[in-house]
């Protein structure tokens, strides 16, 4: 997806026409082998062919820059460690999460490091280098000079005006992947269906006013607290930018915004937003940032209205000691409360997405109970998406792990994969049906917390998980929404058309009465 890098990117083509992106991926993290193994995400170090490869045409550059989140930290750190092999004159910047959250490693390998909101900084260094003046002042950067380092502090965070005046992100123009034994190839409609579907992923607002131990933005808030505050560009960007993208790629049927809190954005904010994506975009989008303290039914109407078609809340789990260790403020009644009114609008919407932590070391039995008691209490319909927990380094998650004698590379090698715990296998089952109350209630009876000592039960978790995402993919389907279901089999349903026709024809629309503002269920369908 790239989405930070897509929009930095463009933002370099302003300052240096000249600017080559490229792109290095260890093949599809969200093809359908990595998805029925569990194994998506970064895969650590690479072999030695396949850095050759991808640094030598990159070591011909003056200036480098990459752009990498921590789980594709070992291959960065490969990447930069050939260059400077092959061209050790070359001046390495190293921006993205990576540096953000965890400077003092970055730094150990790059020349400079983006500590902070790249655009305008980079703009003040990229002035400075070229023009042979002294750079090493450069706010939101740290630079390495000999055996010091020089740690700059934070420029103010962009305004919303400031915001609004960036460049679209850089998408389909002249962008190259690796390819092993090939090179750098010009990325082509089918690398974009290969890796994300018919969708089209962005992030319009950053900044979230939670600051829970897990999460990479309480490294964001500590830097500077503003960043608790909800920003964006106007409605007018994001509405240009999702229509570029249809007009480089008319395959993109589906729009996902990543936002962090995106309900939590201004009523107001949200009609103006729905009024011209309804007008001038009109397809299906999906909303991933949903905290359950800022659903409300007439922010839901709106939006579906729109063309909503799903959501990704944050439950995260259903024990309230759990919660309070992860400082999350979203209580389970707040959060059943949020999916009763998410329950309401079932027909026009794929089951909502609730993100849910598990193989918590730090678990009880008694935690673990009243997560699944809580989870199976829910308004169905609803699916989760279910991650093992993982450590980002440098947060207070961390530190508390650490108070514990916790392994952290053992807990965040993998957070796809899955203890086969009984525990385990009941949330995967209770996200496809509701089994019979006694016999949930024996097999509650023997589930246990990860870190204790059990038997397992790999088939029965394996069997658990595979109707999980056989029913998931099913109510994609149902939809006629590729965005996750990547490959060539969506782009062809909808070369045919069969994607407009079904959506016409099956895919109930949701339209509010005049002025009730309440829903009118129709048979008419959501936007092609």
């Amino acid at each position: 997806m790239a989405v930070g890098f897509r929009k930095f990117a463009a933002f370099v083509r302003t300052l240096d026409a000249a600017a080559e992106p490229r792109y290095v991926a260890q093949g599809n993290y969200r093809s359908l082998r990595r998805i029925l193994s569990a194994r998506m995400g970064g895969d650590g170090a690479a072999a030695r062919e396949f850095v050759d490869g991808a640094a030598e045409p990159l070591a011909k550059a003056d200036l480098i820059g990459f752009s990498s989140m921590t789980g594709y930290a070992p291959l960065t750190i490969q990447l930069i460690g050939r260059i400077r092999e092959l061209n050790p004159r070359a001046y390495v910047v190293w921006g993205g999460i990576h540096p953000i959250i965890v400077p003092d490693d970055a730094i150990r390998h790059a020349d400079a490091i983006c500590t902070g909101e790249g655009e305008l900084a980079f703009w003040e260094f990229l002035d400075r280098f070229k023009d042979g003046r002294d750079f090493t002042r450069t706010r939101n950067f740290w630079f390495r000079r000999g055996d010091s380092v020089v740690r700059n502090g934070f420029r103010p965070l962009m305004t919303e005006e400031e915001m609004s005046r960036l460049p679209l992100p850089l998408y389909g123009a002249d962008e190259r992947v690796f390819e092993p034994e090939k090179g750098y190839v010009p990325l082509a409609p089918a690398h974009y269906v290969a890796h994300n579907g018919l969708g089209y992923n962005t992030v319009w607002s950053v900044g979230c006013p939670f600051s829970c131990t897990y999460c990479g933005n309480t490294k964001f808030i500590e830097n500077d607290a503003s960043y608790r505050k909800i920003r964006h560009p106007g409605v007018r960007y994001i509405v240009e930018e999702l229509k570029q993208a249809r007009r480089v790629h008319p395959h993109v049927s589906t729009n996902v915004l990543h936002d962090d809190s995106f309900m939590a954005l201004p009523l107001e904010t949200l009609s103006e937003f729905a009024r011209a994506y309804k007008r001038e975009v009109g397809i299906p989008f999906c909303v991933q940032g949903v905290i359950p303290n800022y659903v409300r039914a007439d922010k839901l109407e709106v939006l579906l209205e729109a063309g909503l078609n799903r959501v990704r809340m944050g439950v995260q789990n259903g024990s309230e000691r759990i919660l309070a260790f992860y400082d999350r403020p979203t209580p389970p009644p707040r959060v059943a409360a949020a999916a009763a009114v998410l329950s309401r609008y079932a027909p026009y919407m794929i089951p909502p997405a609730y993100d849910v932590i598990i193989d918590n070391p730090v678990e009880t039995r008694d935690d673990v109970v009243a997560n699944l008691e809580f989870l199976d209490r829910l308004p169905r319909p609803f699916t989760f998406n279910i991650f093992s927990l993982r450590s980002i380094p440098n947060t207070e998650l961390e530190r508390q792990l650490r108070e514990r004698n916790v392994s952290i590379d053992a807990i965040s090698a993998n957070y796809f994969a899955n203890a086969p715990t009984l525990a385990n296998c009941l949330l995967y089952l209770i996200a496809v049906i509701r089994p019979p109350r006694f016999l949930y209630k024996a097999l509650l009876a023997r589930a246990e917390p990860a870190a204790t000592a059990q038997e397992l039960y790999p088939r029965f978790f394996a069997l658990c998980r595979a109707v999980y995402l056989a029913k998931r993919g099913l109510d994609h389907v149902r939809f006629m929404d590729f965005s996750i279901l990547v490959g060539r089999p969506g782009y062809w349903l909808w070369r045919t058309g069969f994607i407009a026709f079904w959506r016409r024809r099956m895919v109930p629309r949701f339209e509010r009465s005049p002025g009730r503002g309440r829903e009118a269920a129709t048979s008419s369908t959501c936007p092609a």
